[in-house]
């Protein structure tokens, strides 16, 4: 996940010492706060003190609860709690947590007086963070997947099994939300055994070695007939594998294999000298930030950045400065991926925003779950500079016999409590 590095010292600053008197005394650390008097906010030397001086126990369990404070206290990560609440029907959150507490302030209230949502959202944001989703679009649209526990346990199984052969995968642990028409399913299974440095009980430095888990997950979108899957460190042949995996198993569907053409062509944008047309009632404005050219000559790979403190530079420019043109042309590489910032500016009611993003050829793109009214214009430009050539291809799916008829109900929400 993609956040801030944690400080214990500064998350105590930021969050109003209040907050923190109901979070020590949650916590059980009511002989403490008595005696704190805290009245000065951001004087929280004795807090800090107080615990490192706590045995490991205790004081893993406050910088646990304050490391999640710390990694959701932002724009988009207050923005993932209020989704979280909204999708439970709790939109009255978003005005019920106090606004003069700021944001450090009103993501540690949620955390206090909404533990579900706040978990939730942990989730929500989780997902937003992860980029280069693999996706196929040859689903059926079979209403909801199934949810109920055979059908989990057989995802399970089959997860397991596949991994097994890898020498990982003993163990898995599967879960499941839904966010809007997105149905999310999210695998833990073991990862290979790793080896890290930690201190013993004595203090000397010591090898440990731990299993820790892989984060597969699985998004199934029945309107738009899609499956996008998050697999990172997973090789292509396994990635395939697991579709069909999940097909079978939630969706009762066989899936053939998928090899549809180049979903983008980024080539075009190497000669993108002037900046890219836009219409000026979008009052939207777009910079490449970044390309990733690959050779086709010797395969070596050259990134070139613009400079975005610098209005003025371009992609084109960079290029230029970049690459000896008269030498190797611009025809001898190929664009394997590009960074783009869209930059909305007021109109009709719309704040002033930024969308960033990458694309890479042929399929993969970290655009997801922003505002739909940004990802629609967005995708109307991929479409009008050619850069977006996906057409849904033809279904490569089959139902499973008579799997339809071992549906025995849904699961309630696991993260609904």
């Amino acid at each position: 996940m993609a956040t801030r590095p944690f400080s214990l010292l500064t998350t105590l600053r930021m969050v109003p010492n209040r907050l923190l008197r109901e979070y020590l005394v949650r916590l059980g650390h009511v002989e403490f706060v008595t005696e704190w008097d805290g009245e000065k906010e951001r004087d929280v030397g004795p807090v800090f003190k107080y615990v490192q001086l706590l045995d490991d126990r205790e004081r893993d369990e406050i910088e646990s609860g304050l490391h999640s404070v710390s990694d959701l206290a932002s724009d988009a990560g207050l923005t993932a709690l209020f989704q979280a609440a909204r999708d439970y029907s709790l939109s009255e959150l978003v005005n019920e947590a106090p606004e003069e507490l700021g944001i450090w302030g009103r993501t540690m209230w949620i955390w206090l007086h909404y533990p579900g949502i706040f978990d939730k959202g942990q989730i929500l944001f989780q997902i937003d963070q992860m980029s280069f989703w693999r996706k196929r679009t040859d689903l059926p649209n079979n209403g909801s997947p199934d949810t109920s526990d055979p059908a989990l346990e057989n995802l399970k199984e089959e997860i397991t099994d596949l991994l097994r052969e890898q020498g990982r995968g003993k163990d898995c642990t599967i879960d499941w939300l839904r966010r809007g028409d997105v149905f999310y399913f999210f695998a833990y299974p073991d990862d290979f055994v790793s080896s890290v440095l930690v201190h013993d009980k004595e203090g000397h430095l010591a090898p440990k070695s731990i299993r820790t888990t892989l984060s597969i997950v699985f998004a199934y979108d029945p309107k738009h007939e899609s499956l996008e899957l998050f697999a990172k460190g997973l090789h292509k042949p396994v990635k395939e594998r697991l579709e069909k995996i999940f097909a079978k198993s939630i969706l009762h569907w066989k899936l053939n294999d998928y090899d549809p053409d180049a979903a983008y062509d980024l080539d075009r944008l190497k000669y993108v000298f002037d900046g890219l047309n836009v219409e000026p009632a979008d009052k939207v404005s777009v910079r490449i930030r970044k390309l990733r050219l690959s050779s086709l000559v010797d395969g070596r790979e050259v990134e070139i950045k613009i400079d975005d403190a610098d209005p003025k530079d371009t992609i084109g420019k960079a290029i230029q400065e970049v690459i000896q043109i008269e030498e190797r042309p611009l025809s001898q590489w190929q664009v394997t991926r590009a960074s783009f910032c869209f930059i909305f500016h007021p109109m009709d009611g719309r704040k002033h925003g930024r969308q960033s993003f990458d694309i890479g050829y042929p399929r993969s793109c970290s655009l997801r779950n922003a505002r739909p009214e940004r990802v629609e214009l967005i995708q109307k430009y991929l479409k009008k500079w050619d850069v977006d050539l996906a057409d849904p291809p033809k279904y490569a799916a089959v139902s499973v016999g008579e799997c339809d008829a071992s549906f025995s109900g849904f699961r309630d929400d696991p993260l609904e409590e």
